[in-house]
């Protein structure tokens, strides 16, 4: 039998015993009727004298029927009293019942062994089985007492049909008892299977809610090592992406020369990785110690104009730092007056420094707040590091290609920087069809100044020398010492005209100034020959050569003058600009 049958069986057997006693109830009603029945056929009739007070002991016994049902219903089991008191109750009840059968029969009092015959639905047949003999005795015994008196003139037969009467009754009662014993058997039976399969099952639960437990402890921890799992995903992939991108900004550093390229390719890097609305980049001018804007995304002109205007009086109020990261959630216009006219709400800001000193910002903003944590900090104080370094040296690079490119004594470049500047423009003007002159310089009697004076005065005069002429130039134009006293200006998109005017003007300015040590004082002159392409040279050995045959030209012709290659004279027509 599996358990949904057991189950099944003790739900039947359960209502079963509903059933029985509910019947025991109308049973005992019947008897209450029976025994009113009783006692007013005794007001009418003769009783025997010692059968009296039949009635009134009827009476007791029912109220102590009612009593034991009435504790039976209100939860006192009749498997916990007494089996020897509930027979000798069941036995003065059918005694005193039978008692007062008088010269009646009383065929229809079978009726009280009802009691009995449910009795064995809680006690079984075998142990109601003494108590139906003794009833049985009882009985017979007393329908012949009550026979023999009753019928004195010897009316056997009707004595003897009066007891096989009684002892079909308590045939067919027995046989009904030993039906219900076998009911209440089967009923013991299932209540000890569904007691076993209750404690079976209680046993299944504990050890059910033991896995129970198990499984959600394990679970527990299941869920703890995914949450830990998941976190170091975040990490990982979030120092995967810083890694990227410091490699990505790595790889531009190395591959990028140019200064405010590379700028731009960070903060382009910095909106893509950080999902920021604006990030700038403002480098510090360290003659005027201000922020100056190089890169920037805010594109709208008057927005980035507010921003230079107003970052460098926050930084002096103290409302932005460039000596530490700085991180703000919740801007205001009042407190950051560079973030006017835009809905910025949350700032970052971390200095790029390089040996301690400070060389500008990068500031990333965006229109929501709480937008930025301190990993957001930290990921753009990696950047500001590798930027730090590439601006370091890219300044290094600078001043080493000027050292490298830039005479030392005069300030003016050196020949070998001109050389390569001449081969760029040269091609430059033979591709675009422009013009390209070329001035040689060299200072008159320069060895005079040395033997006479000293060569410390020497260099005083070609430095004075160099910076005048610098300081009258164009910006286009390239000024480069050629070796000893001599210099040389390439002057790209100017005709020759235009170079002899603007070498007359040197000239004649030259000769008007002094030089002065402050113990000496002289004047100097030069002498200067002047060429251009295309009009006197092919290639720029031509024009290198035609220039210096000029200035050889005016050396011979008395010096302090100006030629211009293939001219006898000095002719000028064109104006300088």
């Amino acid at each position: 039998m599996d358990t949904d049958d057991k189950l099944m069986s003790g739900q039947v057997t359960g209502n079963l015993e509903d059933l029985f006693r509910f019947v025991s109830r109308i049973t005992c009603i019947a008897l209450l009727v029976l025994m009113a029945g009783d006692i007013l056929f005794r007001m009418g009739e003769g009783i025997p004298a010692f059968l009296h007070i039949s009635p009134v002991i009827q009476v007791v016994c029912w109220g102590i029927h009612f009593g034991f049902s009435f504790l039976v219903n209100r939860g006192l089991d009749e498997k916990h009293l007494s089996i020897r008191l509930r027979g000798l109750y069941l036995e003065v009840f059918v005694l005193l019942l039978f008692v007062s059968s008088l010269r009646h029969p009383g065929y229809f009092y079978f009726i009280v062994l009802l009691p009995i015959t449910f009795s064995t639905l809680s006690a079984g047949f075998l142990r109601t089985l003494p108590l139906m003999t003794w009833a049985l005795a009882l009985q017979l015994f007393m329908q012949w007492l009550l026979g023999s008196h009753l019928d004195s003139n010897g009316s056997i037969a009707a004595l003897w049909m009066n007891l096989l009467i009684v002892a079909a009754q308590y045939g067919i009662i027995g046989f009904a008892c030993q039906v219900w014993g076998a009911a209440q058997e089967k009923f013991r039976l299932s209540e000890e299977e569904n007691a076993n399969l209750v404690a079976r099952l209680g046993d299944k639960y504990v050890q059910l809610e033991e896995v129970r437990r198990e499984m959600q402890s394990q679970y527990d921890q299941l869920r703890k090592a995914n949450f830990q799992t998941e976190e170091s995903n975040r990490k990982l992939t979030t120092s995967l992406a810083e890694f990227y991108t410091v490699q990505q900004i790595s790889q531009a550093i190395s591959s990028i020369f140019d200064m405010n390229e590379l700028l731009k390719f960070v903060n382009d890097v910095i909106i893509g990785v950080m999902g920021v609305s604006s990030s700038t980049i403002a480098l510090r001018n360290a003659q005027t110690d201000r922020m100056k804007v190089l890169v920037s995304s805010i594109f709208d002109k008057r927005e980035l104009a507010v921003f230079s205007d107003f970052v460098n009086q926050d930084i002096q109020r103290g409302g932005l730092s460039v000596s530490h990261s700085m991180l703000d959630n919740d801007v205001t216009a009042e407190e950051y007056r560079f973030v006017q006219g835009r809905s910025v709400r949350s700032i970052a800001c971390v200095p790029l420094v390089a040996k301690g000193s400070t060389l500008g910002i990068i500031l990333i903003e965006q229109v929501i707040p709480e937008a930025f944590t301190s990993e957001n900090v930290r990921l753009l104080e990696i950047l500001s590091q590798q930027v730090s370094i590439a601006i370091d040296n890219a300044r290094l690079y600078n001043q080493m290609q000027e050292m490298a490119t830039i005479d030392g004594l005069t300030g003016a470049y050196n020949r070998i920087h001109f050389q390569n500047c001449l081969q760029e423009e040269f091609d430059r003007a033979r591709e675009q069809g422009g013009d390209l002159a070329l001035i040689m310089c060299d200072i008159d009697h320069f060895k005079r100044f040395n033997d006479t004076h000293g060569h410390q005065f020497g260099d005083l005069v070609l430095k004075t020398l160099s910076a005048h002429i610098r300081e009258h130039l164009r910006k286009s134009d390239l000024f480069a010492r050629y070796g000893g006293e001599e210099f040389v200006i390439l002057m790209p998109h100017t005709t020759m005209r235009q170079a002899a005017d603007k070498a007359e003007e040197l000239r004649r300015s030259i000769s008007e100034m002094l030089v002065s040590d402050r113990v000496i004082s002289t004047s100097i002159t030069i002498s200067m020959g002047v060429s251009a392409f295309p009009e006197m040279a092919k290639n720029e050995i031509q024009l290198i050569k035609s220039a210096d045959d000029a200035l050889y030209s005016a050396k011979n012709s008395g010096r302090n003058r100006v030629q211009s290659a293939g001219f006898s004279g000095d002719e000028r027509t064109e104006p300088y600009s």
